[in-house]
């Protein structure tokens, strides 16, 4: 290999740890956001034009700004230079010596999966480094993700790349390390060696001899007799083109990468995803099990007529009891043969092969050599006449079984001979080289049964009559075909029509077919017995259906290591059908199930092909988009048209099955062409968004909700998710000083995401690093989102401790105020007067998240709780624990506290932090088990119900109570959409809408009132008490005006060292106005709403540079201090509200 350098950073010893970070202080909660999103005002409710925010925001007398101190970092690389490569090297200090720089190459006996490290060594007295590099050559081990084909090997990631080498150890313990990972591979069992196939052998014969079935010897002459040559060779076109096209897209799939085991379910289901893969794996497994009863019965009735023919011999009565006997004994003897291994029965295939061969040899021979004797004269054989084919040609329908046969019925019956196409896919998992295999050895095999059927059929219409009557005498009276007069009608048994063993009358031995016709039908109820256990064995390792469904007989088991469950389901599922011993009847239920198949395999190639993602690059290039979508539509068509009842039934198992995968919701991600099309959907739809101007009518309240990590905010979570569900978009951001690590970022990301999905919250997670909480909003806001699918509303929790927190601090909270009007978004702040930080009395429940929920073993316990104890060194195990407080979370969103039973704990362990997670069947609802999530503090102990209350108030069911909305400004009507949003939810439904408004003295109040209720009307919102206040002006009491004080005492105080009071006595002076009318405000809000369930008014504007944080803080305090949850909103001055339609 050639050696070439590399450079090695280092980073700076006095860079701070990246691995260790911490988040904002939590009233200051920190969010990441996406870019602002401004609504074009289109028909309006006001005539006169609103102001901008930014008129709001900036007078014009303040136009200089001055920026707090930006917060900088930086990081200095020293690159050098060392020898790299997978070999090791010798690097000397001080002058070369050109006999001691001996480079020692030793790449093909180290292990390749390793990676690279530093050793030293001593030799020659002197102490040398050897060192390799990290980088890898490009090697197929680092592609596998199959999980089967897996191995150890892995790339370095980007940060072992950008990092210089930290790890030295010696050459010793390298080769110490290299020497026990080889014993460890020696003592592991060695693996055993599987019988792997070609193409001939695994594909090509076994597709042959599955077609090659009971329909070719039993049912193909019944075919000719009903449809004449002319629809036979029509209904074996059509046959040939449904399957052709089939194994063309199945091909096409099959190259696009390899295949495991599974065959047609491992390809479906990666191509369009678990719930259709799964359904129809599900559906194709009943299927092959079908159709090797259908081969079974086949044999029997073979069986049976050679009894029949040579000895008279009968078991019961002749007829389906005799059938049902053979067929169960047959049964048994296929079942015994799989569960021996592939190689037994492949090699039982190759001889059956053989003798099919055969039994095709002697049939073509008897059919030129003629009729031998007059008794196969009479049963209709007379050998090759043009007569005879030109009179079969015609179709001549006619009653069986009590059915006046057609063109549908008779395509229903023969269609099963085409359906042996998949049998080579899927025994997959067995080929040495399945992609190039399975289309080779397929459409051959195809094209060679076709051929041969289409030629049967025409030898049989040249050579046998339609209906005989089989008796010599008849013969010799020349009506031996004569079967129109009631004398011979009765008596003809013989002919295409009535003798199902055509093929042998026709053949120079007969009894040699009929060890073909046995031959045909045991190969094909083989493969399709091995074919049934091998699907659900891999559908169970995918894990899409729950354990007692589809789980427990995929398992294998033995000292042959054979899935003897799946075996055993196959035996029962197969025999049930041979027990019904109609042929026809199997096969009419057959052909529905596969076409089913046939439709959604050439559907999954239409549908990757059309969406072309980017890994979609087959070798076979021998299909069409289009033809595949064809064939897919002709199978449901001709699905339906076989039989309705069948059509329809079968469309509801697939169904069941969709649905129980898309319930379940499997953790798979396989790449699957529906994802594709979700990626590719979403981007067509955000670019057409682009281009179209934004109407007030399609207003969304778009949030980005500076939560932190959401679990630690629950209750902030799930106000914005009131607002945006099914509506829009939220956006939970969380910014960290620190600059982060990708991984660290990564897993803080995954951390959140986790947290939404398990409380089934639609939304999107980000992190902003290395900023500070003003900077990261503004970034977040200008760079979040695509298109307009974009954040327009800012929603920050409220800083309860900014009253004692450090000035910067509050700085920047009210700097974020101020950023989010500035990105012309909606600024909106949530206030709990408990706060809505909850890191320091929740404990994290990530580690059950991740480590699921244990099996309930006991059946009779109502309900289980699972504690996670962790210990110093952050490692969780599970015990049992006492009395739980759980918050159910219901089916429609909603939750409940409920109080589970105490248990008592037969140990308790001191000083331990204790997480509970519970799972409790609600005893109210018997349709569902609910999933309850229970809290606890990080010492373990039990949440006060009060405390647990005010963590979920935004999920529990509301009171018949109030949401109070005090609409001071108009800021485009946001003040008044988010209450009107909150009170269509479920949980808020009871809610009654009050509304208060300000007029400008009292002779305008009757006027402002009138007016206030027609543009409430013409707005449709449905209020039930609609205020006007007219004193908003007027002065406060003095109580309140003390109380003020004492507020802003701390901030008008001369600070230490003699520094200048945070709120000065011209701000007081400048500022009275407002100070007085928020003051005022508090008194009518204690007055009308501190009994409200949820209370909405217009934030005020943050407007100039002279007012300072903490008087801004003083005011938001006095409206909202003492009061019921609390959310202070300001549109920004664009309408999203109207009254046009």
């Amino acid at each position: 290999m050639d050696n070439r350098a590399f450079e090695e950073l280092r980073e700076n010893e006095n860079t701070p740890n990246v691995l260790e970070h911490r988040n904002i202080p939590a009233d200051a909660e920190i969010g990441k956001a996406a870019t602002e999103a401004s609504v074009q005002r289109r028909g309006g409710y006001q005539g006169q034009v609103l102001p901008t925010v930014h008129e709001l925001h900036n007078p014009a007398l303040d136009n200089n700004q001055q920026p707090l101190d930006q917060f900088n970092t930086g990081s200095r690389f020293h690159v050098s230079t060392i020898s790299p490569g997978m070999e090791l090297e010798n690097i000397q200090l001080g002058p070369a010596k050109p006999e001691n720089n001996v480079v020692i190459e030793k790449e093909t006996q180290l292990d390749p999966n390793r990676k690279a490290s530093v050793a030293t060594i001593n030799s020659q007295n002197h102490e040398r480094n050897r060192k390799m590099s990290r980088d890898v050559i490009p090697s197929i081990e680092y592609y596998r993700t199959h999980p089967l084909l897996q191995t150890t090997a892995r790339r370095p990631t980007m940060h072992e790349l950008c990092n210089p080498l930290s790890e030295e150890v010696s050459l010793q313990d390298f080769d110490e390390t290299l020497a026990k990972s080889s014993e460890k591979e020696s003592e592991e069992e060695p693996a055993t060696e599987t019988v792997k196939f070609g193409w001939i052998e695994g594909v090509l014969i076994r597709n042959m001899m599955s077609i090659w079935g009971v329909m070719l010897f039993l049912r193909l002459s019944w075919v000719v007799a009903h449809a004449g040559i002319g629809e036979t060779l029509v209904i074996i076109a059509i046959s040939t083109f449904i399957t052709l096209v089939t194994a063309l897209s199945m091909s096409a799939i099959s190259t696009n990468g390899e295949i495991g085991g599974g065959g047609t379910y491992f390809v479906m289901s990666r191509v369009l995803g678990p719930e259709f893969g799964g359904s129809i794996g599900i559906i194709f497994a009943i299927a092959n099990a079908m159709d090797c009863s259908l081969n079974v019965v086949g044999f029997a009735q073979a069986v049976q007529d050679m009894m029949m023919e040579y000895g008279g011999y009968i078991i019961f009565d002749g007829a389906y009891n005799d059938i049902r006997v053979i067929g169960t004994i047959t049964m048994i003897f296929v079942c015994a043969i799989c569960g021996l291994g592939a190689q037994y029965e492949t090699k039982m295939k190759d001889i059956m092969f053989v003798i099919m061969l055969a039994s095709l040899a002697n049939f073509l021979a008897g059919s030129i050599m003629g009729p031998s004797s007059e008794l196969e004269e009479a049963r209709g054989f007379i050998g090759y006449s043009m007569d005879l084919l030109s009179e079969n040609w015609e179709p001549a329908y006619t009653v069986t079984s009590g059915q006046l046969q057609n063109f549908i019925s008779v395509f229903s019956v023969y269609f099963p001979a085409s359906i042996g196409i998949l049998a080579g896919a899927n025994v997959s998992g067995d080929l040495r080289d399945p992609n190039t295999a399975i289309p080779k050895g397929t459409i051959l095999a195809i094209i060679i049964c076709s051929i041969s059927y289409a030629g049967v059929a025409i030898i049989c219409a040249a050579t046998v009559a339609r209906q005989a009557t089989g008796n010599v005498m008849d013969l010799v009276n020349g009506t031996h075909l004569n079967c129109t007069s009631s004398v011979n009608g009765t008596d003809c048994r013989s002919g295409l029509y009535y003798d199902y063993q055509a093929m042998s009358l026709v053949s120079a031995y007969a009894p040699l077919n009929y060890v073909g016709c046995i031959a045909a039908t045991i190969s094909s109820a083989l493969s399709d017995f091995v074919s049934c256990p091998a699907l659900l064995e891999v559908i169970a390792a995918d894990k899409l259906y729950p354990y007692w469904m589809v789980g427990f007989w995929g398992k294998r088991s033995g000292t042959s290591n054979q899935p003897y469950r799946a075996f055993g389901f196959t035996f029962v599922l197969a025999l049930a059908f041979v027990l019904i011993a109609e042929l026809d009847m199997i096969a009419l239920l057959i052909s529905d199930f596969f076409l089913a198949t046939f439709a959604l395999m050439n559907f999954s190639t239409f549908h990757v092909s059309l969406i072309k993602p980017i890994g979609w690059r087959p070798t076979f290039k021998y299909y069409n988009t289009w033809l595949s979508l064809l064939t897919g539509v002709l199978s449901i068509i001709s699905m339906i048209l076989i039989s309705l009842p069948i059509a329809v039934i079968t469309i509801a198992i697939v169904l069941f099955f969709y649905m129980v995968v898309l319930y379940r919701k499997p953790e798979v991600n396989w790449g699957s062409s529906t994802q594709a099309q979700t990626y590719r959907a979403a981007l067509t739809s955000i670019q057409q968004l682009v281009h179209i101007e934004e109407h007030v009518k399609n207003y969304r309240p778009q949030i980005l909700v500076l939560t932190g990590l959401p679990n630690t905010r629950p209750a902030l979570v799930d106000f914005a998710y009131l607002i945006c569900k099914n509506n829009s978009l939220m956006i939970c951001g969380n910014i960290v000083e620190e600059k982060l690590k990708y991984e660290t970022r990564l897993k803080l990301q995954q951390k959140a995401y986790r947290y939404l999905r398990f409380t089934h919250i639609k939304g999107f997670c980000a992190v902003a690093d290395n900023s500070n909480l003003h900077t990261g909003v503004a970034a977040m806001l200008g760079l979040a989102g695509v298109g307009k699918v974009k954040p327009n509303i800012l929603l920050m929790g409220y800083k309860n401790n900014w009253s004692t927190c450090d000035r910067k601090a509050l700085d920047q909270y009210v700097l974020t105020i101020h950023t989010g009007f500035e990105m012309n978004v909606g600024v909106a702040i949530l206030r709990l007067q408990e706060g809505l930080d909850c890191s320091q009395i929740l404990a994290d429940i990530d580690d059950l998240i991740l480590n699921k929920f244990p099996k309930d073993k006991t059946q009779n316990q109502q309900s289980n709780e699972w504690s996670v104890t962790s210990n110093n060194s952050g490692n969780f195990t599970v015990d049992v624990d006492t009395t739980v407080t759980s918050v159910t979370m219901l089916a429609n969103g909603e939750s409940k506290v409920e109080e589970a039973e105490e248990l008592e704990s037969s140990n308790e362990n001191e000083g331990r932090r204790t997480v509970v997670l519970g799972v409790t069947k609600s005893k109210k609802s018997k349709r569902s088990k609910k999933l309850a999530i229970t809290y606890r503090d990080p010492e373990g102990n039990e949440l006060p119900k009060s405390v647990m209350n005010k963590i979920i108030v935004f999920q529990k069911k509301q009171k018949k109570d109030t949401i109070d909305i005090w609409w001071l400004s108009d800021d485009g009507g946001l003040t008044l959409l988010l209450p009107v949003i909150i009170n269509s939810r479920s949980n808020w439904s009871e809610t009654k809408l009050r509304i208060f408004c300000t007029a400008s003295g009292v002779q305008e109040l009757e006027k402002e009132q009138k007016g206030m209720a027609v543009l409430l009307s013409k707005f449709r919102i449905d209020y039930s008490d609609l205020v006007i206040i007219s004193d908003v002006d007027e002065a406060p009491k003095k109580k309140t005006k003390k109380w003020f004080d004492g507020v802003i005492r701390p901030f008008v105080q001369p600070g230490p060292n003699g520094a200048a009071p945070q709120i000065t006595e011209q701000q007081l002076e400048m500022f009275q106005y407002k100070t007085n009318r928020h003051l005022k405000l508090r008194e009518l809000l204690l007055d009308h709403s501190s009994d409200s369930n949820l209370v909405v008014m217009t934030l005020p504007m943050p407007r100039s540079q002279s007012l300072s944080a903490p008087l801004y803080m003083a005011w938001l305090e006095a409206l909202t201090a003492n009061m019921p949850p609390f959310m202070l909103v300001r549109g920004n001055q664009t309408s999203v509200l109207t009254f046009y339609v």
